[in-house]
């Protein structure tokens, strides 16, 4: 059984990205503007935003990125 619940405050199918993955990205990112985050972690300012204040995102764009940061470890 699959329990897919938010956390308080999130609508369903979003959450926050892991804070390890945000860590990295903090110490990884070349820029924020919408080009350099688009061509580096294939996001938008505004999600990125929202990623560095640990508001929750789509889901299935917290996964992608936290795919991906696991590959610079």
């Amino acid at each position: 059984m699959d329990l897919n619940i938010a956390p308080p405050g999130a609508k369903a199918g979003m959450r926050p990205v892991d804070e390890r993955a945000v860590s990295l990205m903090k110490r990884e990112i070349a820029g924020q503007t919408d080009e350099v985050l688009m061509r580096q972690f294939g996001i938008s300012y505004n999600t990125w935003r929202k990623v560095r204040e640990g508001q929750p995102i789509r889901r299935s764009v917290a996964d992608r990125l936290e795919q991906r940061m696991a590959a610079f470890c």
